[in-house]
Parts: C-alpha cells; sequence; structure tokens
C-alpha cells in the first residue's frame, strides 16, 4: 500500500471552480447528498470517506439519507497521525516532509481508503478547524479534500476563511460541503457524457 500511495497522480483543482461549487451547494447540501446516494444506488456504485479534521461527519451525514446501507462501505475517522499511517498506510516520512495538512496526504488517505474499501467513489479530508493550532502558513480554515472517482483522483485546496468561515463548526460544515460538491460534479459528469454518446 505504502508504495502505491507514494506513487499516486492527482490533480489539484481550481480554486475558482472549488468556489463556485461552494456557493452552489452550501445552500442545497442535503439534496446534494441525496443525490450521490441514489446515483450510487442506481449505479450498483459505493461510497467510503476517510476523514481527519471533520471528525466522521462526512459518514454522518451519508448514513441520514435513506438507501444509504446500499452503497455505503466504510467510513474511516483517523484523527490521529499514527491512525493515518496504521489505518491507511499513509507513509509517516510523508506526513514529516509536508504536515499532516497537506494534498500529498489527503491524497495518501484516498489511496489507502481505496484499497481498504474498493469503493469506487473515495473521499478524503485532511485540514485545521481550529480554534487554535493555525500558522501564518497554514491558517485555521485551511483544509485538503481528496476525492477519487473510478480511475480519476483529484485534491482540493480549500481556504475556508475566504468563504467567511471562522468557527470551527462552520469549516467542518464547510469542508463536508465541498467535498460533497465536487463529489456530484464527478457524477454528473459521468451522466452527461453518456447521454452524448447515446444521442451518437
Amino acid at each position: 500500500m505504502t508504495n502505491l500511495c507514494e506513487n499516486m497522480q492527482y490533480h489539484m483543482l481550481d480554486e475558482t471552480q472549488i468556489c463556485r461549487i461552494y456557493k452552489e451547494t452550501e445552500k442545497a447540501l442535503d439534496k446534494t447528498i441525496a443525490y450521490i446516494v441514489q446515483w450510487l444506488d442506481r449505479e450498483g456504485k459505493t461510497i467510503a470517506t476517510a476523514e481527519s479534521c471533520t471528525g466522521g461527519l462526512l459518514s454522518q451525514l451519508v448514513t441520514s439519507v435513506p438507501g444509504a446501507s446500499h452503497v455505503f462501505e466504510v467510513g474511516v475517522c483517523t484523527y490521529a497521525e499514527r491512525m493515518k499511517t496504521q489505518l491507511l498506510g499513509v507513509p509517516a516520512d510523508l506526513i514529516r516532509q509536508h504536515s499532516v495538512v497537506s494534498a500529498q496526504v489527503a491524497a495518501s488517505m484516498l489511496c489507502g481508503l481505496k484499497t481498504l474499501s474498493d469503493a469506487q467513489l473515495c473521499l478524503s479530508v485532511t485540514g485545521l478547524a481550529g480554534p487554535g493550532g493555525g500558522t501564518p502558513d497554514l491558517p485555521v480554515g485551511t483544509v485538503y479534500v481528496g476525492i477519487a472517482y473510478d480511475t480519476t483522483t483529484a485534491v482540493a485546496h480549500l481556504k475556508l476563511w475566504q468563504y467567511g468561515l471562522q468557527t470551527r463548526e462552520e469549516i467542518r460544515r464547510g469542508a463536508a460541503v465541498c467535498a460533497f460538491g465536487i463529489a456530484k460534479c464527478y457524477l454528473m459528469e459521468e451522466a452527461e457524457c453518456r447521454k452524448k454518446k447515446n444521442l451518437r
């Protein structure tokens, strides 16, 4: 698992795109999650989550939707660094080199989660929810969200203070909004591609 994670390829999502997704999803989070659960159920696909600063919020939101038992594989809350290494195979050297709040660790968490669950849609979150622990380089509200859908892997660098989110609760929810908003975009893109193919 470790070697695979170290060589994992992913792309960073554009900040403008992330901001648009946040604004579109923030007031429709419940509907967004319901869409994801229903879409996965219809397609016979599954979802899994690996969380740090959100502390299980993603899992809670998914399982609040009726029918989630058909699609939800596992939710892993690896709050401690050593648990990220022990349960998800995140290399300790990777954490030391880039810090636990980094794109590299978010991607590595995805890799471990994919190996653990074999779910088609995997989400990971690592960041600083505050109120303490921030630095000039990593202020409170810095969050990295990872998403792996089938063969595509991406990481979003969230600067949630830019959205006016300051409290611990606001930051945790903001991370969830972005994670599920991005996931929905991926599923909708696949649906659109299928529609175009069927029209040919």
